[in-house]
């Protein structure tokens, strides 16, 4: 039987090729057979026999054409902790244990599954959703607004909707409003955390309407002038954990044409889009949607553990956020006395921060997950507040 490192890899390269794994051509046969195997260790019998059904279904969603995310990496310190989702093509509802046998201090586990029982996924590539909090923004010049509908408050209701309907954010807003700093961004880092854990996001987004004047443009060789008007918004991320910002876009749209919107057109409505200005503000959003997407994509996606039971770890992501059976996430213990400051001594860059253990995900909900911790010694070391991550980190040496 191939290994699971084996199965993962083909997976992985059929990706690369645009090919599918070559099960994936066929239809599911009628009865598929496959064995896990899973370590007999602190757990006991019956959590190896969980991690060996575990494994034999994931074996099986390989076979059936699946995506196989690894976030690995080697050190010449300690262990290597390694991050991991599989999401396999096809749920199986039903499965039959056909045997159970040990050799030495591992349980082998045959399973069946019938084509019957095989319900496939809706969408097989999504990726981790990872949830956003979005402020009212500020409005540097209000009467240049005058004509538009509460923009401070509708433009970044309206970032949300777009962005929730992209399927990769979460996202919630704010009433709470952060502010900015003298160069734009705020710099009251304890504000952006405070919002960021009440709203349980892991990224919070501002911003600022910079300008929105009436101009004229040349026209015809500058023979005459046409009446026109610009739109500038600048985006602020920061980041939920430690209230820093980690990137910052500026749109700017200019448009010519009608200069005024009229404040019966409700914001992002077709009336409002099909004015010229309107038109323009909307260009100027996406095009801010697109950066933020941009920048938020390249980080980890990250969770918090909200309760520890026994060796059972909830955390707050579950099947909203994508997050499935089988996949794997570091946990991270912050150390609040080791704080990292730049040149202002009054605003940390962050906190030092610690691998725990790999958290295996066995069961979830809507709103959560429930996992285990590897090693399970482990477990006692995680509290509530400590993160989750999916990356890489290195085990110190034990």
């Amino acid at each position: 039987m191939p290994s699971k490192f084996g199965l993962a890899c083909s997976a992985v390269l059929a990706l690369l090729l645009n090919l599918s794994l070559p099960a994936a051509a066929a239809p599911i046969a009628a009865s598929i057979e496959a064995e896990g195997v899973a370590g007999i260790a602190e757990g006991g019998l019956a959590r190896a026999r969980q991690s060996a059904i575990r494994d034999a279904l994931e074996q099986l969603g390989l076979r059936s054409g699946a995506r196989v995310d690894v976030a690995a990496g080697a050190s010449s310190r300690g262990k290597a902790v390694e991050s991991s989702r599989v999401q396999p093509a096809f749920d199986f509802e039903r499965y039959t244990v056909l045997r159970e046998w040990q050799t030495g201090q591992q349980l082998h586990v045959r399973i069946a599954v019938k084509e019957e029982d095989a319900r496939p996924r809706g969408s097989v590539n999504l990726g981790y959703k990872k949830k956003i909090v979005v402020t009212p923004f500020r409005v540097r010049r209000s009467p240049q607004l005058d004509d538009v509908d509460d923009i401070a408050t509708r433009l970044p209701q309206e970032l949300l909707r777009r962005m929730g309907a992209g399927g990769k954010f979460l996202g919630k807003e704010s009433a709470y409003v952060i502010s900015p700093g003298a160069n734009g961004p705020s710099i009251d880092t304890a504000a952006v955390r405070r919002i960021a854990s009440l709203y349980e996001s892991q990224f919070v987004v501002s911003g600022e309407i910079l300008d929105a004047g009436n101009y004229e443009q040349p026209a015809y060789y500058g023979l005459i002038k046409k009446d026109a008007r610009r739109i500038e918004i600048a985006f602020y991320v920061h980041d939920g954990l430690t209230g820093v910002l980690l990137a910052r876009r500026t749109a700017l749209v200019e448009q010519v044409g009608e200069r005024r919107v009229g404040r019966d057109k409700p914001f992002g409505s077709a009336s409002f889009a099909a004015t010229p200005f309107g038109g323009a503000i909307l260009r100027a959003l996406d095009e801010g949607i697109a950066g933020i997407a941009a920048d938020i994509a390249a980080l980890p996606f990250m969770a918090k553990v909200v309760q520890v039971q026994g060796e059972r770890i909830f955390i707050d992501a579950g099947s909203t956020s994508s997050v499935a059976p089988g996949d794997q996430l570091v946990i991270y213990r912050l150390d609040p006395r080791q704080q990292v400051y730049g040149a202002d001594p009054l605003a940390p860059l962050g906190t030092v921060e610690s691998p725990v253990g790999t958290l295996s995900i066995v069961q979830v909900q809507p709103g959560f997950a429930i996992g285990t911790v590897t090693p399970p010694s482990a477990a006692r070391q995680v509290s509530a507040g400590d993160m989750v991550r999916f990356d890489v980190a290195v085990m110190p040496a034990r």
